[in-house]
């Protein structure tokens, strides 16, 4: 099973250089996540496990974490991440290899096709800070765009992704007007409204 990929680099930041962020760095065993969905409390994500500075990948910051959906979830979501050159990869169990997941880094763009026709397709904007908790998460902006294999759109979300999270902070689900080509309806927001350290 192939997947083509085209990752392209537009722009340049005249800013000084930063430290670049730590995946999963800001995570830690038993912590919970407390999003809100479409204006509603949602049951806190918990990192059920996590191990960061894996030797996963050669040259990459790796991490290994799973999530659990409150306190009964019998199948905590399991992930294996590598983050190199502002380019984040998942590891693909069914593949057995690393996959190409998302770009991280200021105005990037980057596509991916997937197996069944359809392309995502990434814009990223600038990189800024979402305060949760007291604690300053670095964010960077990002429009993922879901076309079919025709081209026709199908799914764009905008959301606000933190690489020392790996996860998003907020986001909004869109789909395309049928009355108004071009244009897109908001149907689903989500946003992370606080972090909750392991008690001990």
């Amino acid at each position: 099973m192939k997947i083509a990929i085209v990752l392209a680099a537009v722009g340049a930041s005249l800013a000084p250089p930063q430290e670049p962020a730590r995946l999963a760095s800001q995570l830690g065993e038993g912590m919970q996540l407390i999003y809100e969905s479409d204006g509603r409390s949602q049951r806190p994500l918990t990192v059920d496990s996590l191990a960061v500075g894996r030797p996963l990948r050669p040259g990459a910051d790796c991490a290994t974490l799973s999530l659990r959906k409150g306190p009964t979830d019998p199948k905590p979501e399991r992930s294996r991440l590598c983050l190199a050159a502002d380019t984040l990869y998942r590891w693909d169990a069914g593949r057995g290899s690393w996959s190409v997941f998302r770009p991280v880094g200021p105005d990037m763009e980057l596509t991916i096709v997937r197996p069944n026709g359809d392309s995502v397709h990434y814009a990223n904007g600038a990189l800024g800070e979402d305060m949760i908790s007291g604690t300053a998460i670095p964010v960077v902006s990002t429009t993922a765009t879901t076309v079919d294999s025709r081209g026709r759109p199908r799914l764009r979300v905008r959301e606000r992704y933190a690489v020392t999270l790996a996860t998003a902070t907020s986001g909004t689900f869109e789909s395309p007007d049928p009355s108004a080509p071009g244009q897109w309806v908001a149907r689903h927001t989500f946003v992370l409204r606080g972090l909750k350290q392991a008690t001990r």
